[in-house]
């Protein structure tokens, strides 16, 4: 059975920080659902910048801790890359309300419903993989765990098609076509921030199973 916590010398804090990073990056997505699901209503800022500085400060816990710790078995760079890929979602997600607020009298009307969905749900496999990580998960749990989030990646990368196709349709001002595929390819790409952390609990979880 992979025991992580045991690699990690029986100390908790890398769960607490991890655990505490993912739940971060869905705090994010969520106050960016907000957001879309009132797409005429002008954000703030806030809420975003609070959530991406929060994060910052976690991974530079988790920094600190991984020179002060004793770590025998487990890569440190497996800890890393995980805290730096989580770190990028509520990145991008504050990168995307700027942009948003900028664009805000383009995009005010656009039906972003199906984002909405795809990101509650990547975000939430995120944080239930990351917490995998303290409760021992088997090869078969988090590989069913990671096909969910493969799938919304999948039809994240569909859904930008079909978008981009009624974009460069000629029926939209090149003004809005650059400015909403500036937003969309934003969107895609917090999905895929989330895509990047499940595998690395995957490979994680796989490279000591």
């Amino acid at each position: 059975m992979f025991s992580l916590q045991k690699l990690l010398s029986k100390d908790d804090k890398f769960f607490d920080l991890l655990e505490a990073s993912a739940e971060e990056a869905r705090n994010s997505v969520t106050a960016l659902n907000r957001l879309l699901s009132a797409p005429g209503q002008i954000p703030s800022l806030q809420d975003f910048h609070r959530s991406k500085e929060t994060e910052k400060r976690i991974t530079e816990q988790i920094n600190e801790a991984l020179v002060s710790s004793f770590v025998t078995e487990l890569d440190r760079e497996d800890i890393e890359m995980l805290s730096a890929v989580l770190y990028k979602i509520p990145k991008t997600v504050e990168k995307f309300a700027e942009r948003f607020i900028i664009s805000a009298a383009l995009a005010k009307d656009t039906d972003f419903s199906l984002h909405i969905k795809m990101l509650e749900t990547a975000t939430h496999q995120v944080v239930v993989m990351v917490k995998k990580l303290r409760s021992h998960s088997t090869v078969e749990q988090i590989k069913e765990l990671n096909a969910v989030l493969q799938k919304v990646e999948g039809d994240a990368d569909k859904l930008i098609l079909d978008i981009f196709k009624d974009l460069y349709s000629g029926q939209h001002h090149p003004t809005k076509v650059l400015a909403m595929k500036d937003l969309y390819e934003l969107l895609e790409k917090v999905i895929d921030r989330c895509r990047d952390a499940g595998n690395i609990v995957t490979h994680v979880i796989l490279k000591h199973a």
